[in-house]
């Protein structure tokens, strides 16, 4: 059964070609969080969108696929607050494979707060 339109998380959110990752991560910030680590970019006129990177030092598949479900999910809810413009490239590390939702979100949303903060100097 589709998604509503309201709660999709369409192509134009989302980074999808390689470039745009390595222009993101070569040329981006980065940030941290207790349980992820954030590299982003601010285009100017541009719309916000996420990518996010695992490895597989993190776990297996099921723990892989997981944790990027979780990153997807508070960006599509809006926790990772974001002012426009923003490419957010988003790494779980290993403290986020046994996070909650909620507590992942918590952590997700620290991590927004950290790109906004980065953004002002």
């Amino acid at each position: 059964m589709a998604r509503p339109i309201d709660q999709a998380f369409p192509k134009t959110s989302r980074l999808r070609k390689r470039a745009e990752y390595l222009d993101v991560q070569g040329n981006g910030r980065r940030v941290e969080s207790r349980a992820h680590i954030g590299l982003f970019v601010r285009r100017e006129g541009g719309v916000t969108r996420l990518g996010i990177t695992t490895t597989k030092k993190l776990g297996p598949a099921v723990v892989r696929n997981r944790a990027r479900r979780v990153v997807r999910e508070a960006f599509r809810r809006g926790e990772i607050a974001l002012p426009a413009g923003v490419e957010l490239v988003v790494i779980p590390k290993h403290a986020a494979v046994g996070l909650t939702g909620e507590a992942a979100a918590e952590d997700l949303a620290r991590l927004g707060e950290r790109v906004r903060e980065a953004l002002e100097r």
